[in-house]
């Protein structure tokens, strides 16, 4: 029994069911914990904790969709019932296994969440609020210190101080995040979208397990991490090279020399391009951009070396192999021109003659990898012009006129005698063998070929009249 192909769609269907039951555990948490109404420090920094881990999940989730574009490239070829070459086959279970591992990632993240929000402990703060009132006093809000302070809080305590919004500016413009003034006055618009991009940055290091005194802290992190990469700020970028074996690298050059040239390479060409092959997909490997656009991850992959492309231009450009090519081509063009010429003759045409200012046109295309076919069809669609309809349907089914009208034509030189080559497709005695109604059957037709004028001037019929003649003759006692 032959083996079924991988099903990708349902591979994918299957993640998408395990991280759908994930969701829905973390959002039972996530409501669980908020019932509990705590708002002591340990409450949020339990909630901080959760919150990282989710927006890790997050994060991991988009990266997730983009696999799994890949993925239904991939699957679109599997189902249509395609070969992967070598390269396409190692491309897929790369990209296999980074989408496995980004999933479990997810699950696992989630899973962690969940974690923390189930020590979630239960608020005692109506509790406090009661007592609070009935002794009169009125507590003053103070947020909690650290981590545990949710972005709200922490953005709220700079508003209306001038040198606290100028510090906050200063440090998320370092951050990569901001890209306003540093003047101390608190913009909203500015400063929220900011402060959430380098939130989501810092939830990446706390999923590693990467904590930070405070906000300012993890700032300076991510302000030492641009200065090191040379004060590029906003997206970052991945490489994916993907470099072809030995062994691959010879399976594509063969194909694109066979594509090319209509032969394997040489054991001295696989040594010119195999080096030139492996460097270049070095230089122009897959690129993954991450970027946040309104507090939003957007993922871009661009893929990278075409190596087929790659290696068509490289022999393009040899000039000895360029010259193969050219002669190579020339070949085809002369055996394509011959084999229209064929048709046009055996349909009565004359390809120069009917078809001079498109026939170069034609050639081109076919080299081009259009069927040959297609313009034997036009020849034949023009041929057909003018004749009855039973003679154009057996045209449309791909005979030519000089098939069809074969057994007459042979008919009229041997009655005629004449040589069947001076029998042109468009002389009127060999047209009238097919009707608009129907064909001539072949005695009937004889009998016909037999009142041409020419026919009295054959052999056959010079005979013919003389055995006629001696029968009279005989008859009235004229001869023995």
């Amino acid at each position: 029994m032959a083996e079924k192909p991988f099903d990708i769609n349902s591979f994918i269907a299957d993640a998408e069911a395990a991280r759908k039951q994930s969701l829905a555990k973390s959002e039972a948490a996530k409501v669980a914990a908020a019932q509990k109404k705590s708002d002591t420090s340990a409450a949020n920094a339990i909630k901080n904790k959760a919150n990282a881990r989710f927006a890790y999940a997050e994060a991991l989730g988009k990266s997730l969709k983009d696999f799994e574009g890949q993925l239904k490239v991939f699957g679109l070829k599997i189902s249509r019932g395609d070969q992967l070459s070598t390269i396409e086959q190692r491309d897929l279970d790369r990209v296999l296994a980074q989408y496995q591992s980004v999933n479990e990632n997810y699950n696992k993240a989630l899973a962690e969440g969940e974690t923390y929000l189930s020590k979630m402990p239960q608020s005692f703060a109506e509790d406090k609020k009661v007592i609070s009132d009935k002794a009169g006093i009125v507590e003053e809000a103070i947020p909690p210190a650290g981590a545990e302070v949710t972005l709200t809080d922490f953005l709220k305590g700079a508003i209306g101080n001038v040198e606290k919004t100028k510090k906050l500016q200063q440090a998320l413009k370092d951050a990569g995040t901001y890209n306003g003034p540093i003047n101390g006055v608190f913009n909203a618009e500015l400063l929220v979208p900011a402060a959430s991009a380098a939130d989501e940055k810092l939830a990446v290091y706390e999923g590693l397990g990467i904590t930070f005194t405070d906000r300012f802290d993890g700032y300076s992190r991510l302000a030492a991490n641009r200065s090191a990469s040379g004060g590029l700020q906003g997206p970052t970028t991945t490489q994916y090279p993907t470099i072809s074996s030995p062994t691959d690298a010879v399976s594509t050059i063969n194909a694109v020399f066979n594509a090319e040239l209509g032969r394997d390479a040489t054991p001295s060409e696989i040594k010119i391009f195999s080096p030139k092959l492996i460097d270049a997909q070095r230089k122009q490997p897959s690129t993954q951009t991450v970027r946040t656009v309104k507090g939003k991850k957007i993922v871009e992959t661009l893929t990278g070396l075409d190596p087929k492309q790659f290696l068509t231009d490289e022999i393009n450009k040899n000039p000895n192999l360029k010259k193969e090519i050219d002669q190579r081509l020339q070949g085809a063009q002369s055996i394509t021109r011959q084999d229209l010429e064929k048709t046009a003759r055996a349909n009565g045409l004359s390809l120069d003659a009917n078809f001079g200012t498109v026939v170069n046109d034609w050639v081109k295309r076919v080299d081009r990898g259009e069927d040959v076919d297609i313009f034997k069809n036009l020849i034949r669609s023009t041929a057909k012009i003018g004749l009855p309809d039973k003679v154009g349907q057996m045209i449309d089914n791909g005979l030519d006129l000089d098939t069809i009208y074969s057994p007459y034509k042979k008919l009229m030189a041997a009655t005629l005698e004449i040589d069947p080559s001076n029998i042109s497709l468009s002389d009127p005695t060999l047209r009238m063998a097919i009707g608009p109604d129907k064909e001539m059957p072949i005695y009937e037709y004889q009998r016909s070929l037999r009142k041409d004028p020419r026919w009295q001037f054959t052999d056959t019929a010079r005979e013919e009249v003389a055995s006629t003649a001696k029968r009279v003759l005989r008859d009235f006692g004229f001869q023995g």
